[in-house]
């Protein structure tokens, strides 16, 4: 598929040019998962990614999130926690978690420190597995990283940009109508 170099995009009017003719059903889970975010596409109402997530995932039955994020966003994960948590039960994890050291994988230190700490993605994912959450939000993380993460984690997975939370601040948030 080349769908990025097509010009005419006749999928937006019913025509098929995939190679998949038949056997994509969308049930159950799927079902409703697909049924809210073409909801959410179409509301013409402007949210936030947050505010979207916090809708897909409440009208979804989740009940567990995990949050795992840089260590540099960390004032933005504890926003991000403060408003999840109003709905959720809300699980963090930062990058650094375990505290490996850099030079135990064969990595170069950045900075001549006594102990360098690695990010710990596969920790992460691990950690939030462990807490059995519905769906996991990945805040900050580094490229390489977030694909880690995301391969080992057991739960959807979805990034939330750091571009959006400046903007928000605590009273504007009443997500949930």
């Amino acid at each position: 598929m080349q769908c990025a170099l097509c010009r005419i995009k006749e999928c937006m009017r019913g025509k098929n040019c995939s190679v998949i003719k038949s056997g994509l059903e969308y049930t159950g889970d799927y079902l409703k998962s697909i049924q809210i975010s073409a909801w959410l596409e179409s509301d013409h109402v402007k949210r936030t990614k947050l505010e979207e997530i916090t809708i897909y995932a409440k009208r979804l039955g989740y009940k567990k999130i995990g949050i795992a994020f840089c260590i540099e966003y960390e004032r933005e994960a504890r926003l991000v926690y403060d408003i999840l948590s109003r709905y959720f039960d809300v699980f963090s994890v930062c990058c650094k978690v375990c505290s490996f050291e850099k030079a135990s994988l064969g990595i170069k230190k950045s900075e001549d420190l006594e102990f360098e700490a690695v990010c710990n993605p596969l920790g992460q994912a691990q950690l939030l597995n462990d807490d059995l959450t519905d769906l996991n939000i990945m805040l900050g993380l580094k490229t390489g990283y977030d694909i880690l993460f995301a391969k080992y984690s057991e739960a959807p997975s979805i990034t939330l940009p750091v571009e959006e939370l400046p903007q928000l601040t605590d009273s504007e948030i009443d997500i949930i109508e």
